[in-house]
C-alpha cells in the first residue's frame, strides 16, 4: 500500500497564498519543493515527536458510498473501506454514462476523493464530473488524478481533488445522512475498471505548515532572474511554518493509520489524540 501523503499540499494551496507563484517563476508545478518540504522537514519533525510518518494519511473512510445504477441504489460503503481487491466494479456501477452515479458522503467537508485501483483499469476515453450539494447539484472544477492516460478516467488509481466550496450543505441521499455529498458521473463506461478502496480526502492540520515551508523554499531558492523581496518573504514563511507546525503537532493525532495499513483512516483512528498516536496506541471509544 502507498503511504506518501501526496494529497496533503497541492499547488492550489500555494497559489491561495501567492497567486502568481507559478507564473512569476515560470514553472509548471512545485511538486519537487512540496516533496522536499515533506521529506526533509515535516517527516523528521513528526519522528522527533514520536509519530510514524509512514502512517500519516489524508484519506479517510467515507461515511456512506452509494451507487445509483439503472435507477436503483446499492450500498457500497463496506466495499469502499475494506482491503478486498477489485470488489468495486466501476464498469458495472457506471453502466449507463451520465445517469448512473456514485454518491460519496462524509460527516465533514472533504477536498477530494481517492480511488485505489490496481491492475483492472479502463482504456476508454472518458471525462469524470463531480457535483456537490448547495441546494442543488452544482459542478465542481476537479483535477482528475485517475486519468493516468490523458483523457481516460479510471485508467489508474489516484486522487480527484477540488477547491473546498464555501456553500456546501448537508442532505440525505437514499435516507442516509445528513452528510456532505458529492455525486460522481462519467461520460463513458470505464470498461474493465475495478476499485479496491474509495476514500474521502480531508484537509490536514499539517497542510498549513507544509504550505508555508514550501513557500519558504521557493522564495529562498528563487529560480528567477526577476528582482523581488525573496529573502524577506522566505523569512516570513519560515516563521509562519515553524509556528503553524507547533500548533498542528498538538491536534494531528487523528490523521494516522495506526492499526492497519489500508491507505485510509477509520473512525476510531480519527478520534485519537496526538499523545495516543505518538505512543503507538489508540484508545477504544464507547
Amino acid at each position: 500500500m502507498s503511504w506518501h501523503p501526496n494529497d496533503l499540499v497541492s499547488d492550489v494551496d500555494l497559489t491561495d497564498y501567492e497567486s502568481s507563484i507559478l507564473t512569476q517563476f515560470n514553472v509548471a508545478n512545485w511538486r519537487g519543493r512540496r516533496t522536499k518540504a515533506l521529506e526533509d522537514w515535516l517527516f523528521p519533525a513528526l519522528k522527533r515527536q514520536g509519530f510514524d510518518a509512514q502512517k500519516l494519511r489524508t484519506r479517510f473512510t467515507c461515511d456512506a458510498v452509494w451507487s445509483f445504477t439503472a435507477s436503483a441504489y446499492a450500498d457500497r460503503t463496506a466495499a469502499a473501506a475494506d482491503t478486498t481487491e477489485d470488489d468495486l466494479n466501476l464498469a458495472t456501477i457506471f453502466a449507463t454514462p451520465g445517469t448512473d452515479a456514485l454518491y460519496i458522503g462524509s460527516t465533514e467537508p472533504f477536498r477530494g476523493v481517492f480511488f485505489r485501483l490496481l491492475d483492472s483499469v479502463s482504456a476508454v476515453a472518458s471525462v469524470m464530473s463531480v457535483a456537490y450539494w448547495d441546494g442543488a447539484w452544482t459542478a465542481l472544477t476537479v483535477t482528475d488524478g485517475t486519468a493516468l492516460v490523458a483523457g481516460k478516467t479510471f485508467s489508474g488509481g489516484g486522487s480527484v481533488t477540488w477547491t473546498l466550496p464555501v456553500d456546501w450543505v448537508t442532505r440525505k441521499v437514499n435516507t442516509q445522512g445528513p452528510y456532505y455529498w458529492v455525486k460522481v458521473t462519467v461520460s463513458a463506461t470505464p470498461t474493465s475498471a475495478k476499485a479496491t478502496q474509495i476514500g474521502a480526502i480531508r484537509s490536514s492540520a499539517l497542510r498549513a505548515p507544509v504550505t508555508f515551508r514550501t513557500l519558504e523554499l521557493i522564495f529562498r531558492e528563487a529560480p528567477t532572474g526577476n528582482d523581488g523581496p525573496w529573502h524577506e518573504k522566505a523569512e516570513y514563511y519560515r516563521k509562519e511554518a515553524d509556528d503553524a507546525l507547533q500548533t498542528a503537532l498538538q491536534i494531528c493525532g487523528g490523521e494516522f493509520d495506526t492499526t492497519t495499513v489500508d491507505d485510509l483512516v477509520d473512525t476510531t483512528e480519527a478520534a485519537a489524540t496526538a499523545s495516543e498516536v505518538s505512543t503507538g496506541f489508540v484508545w477504544e471509544r464507547a
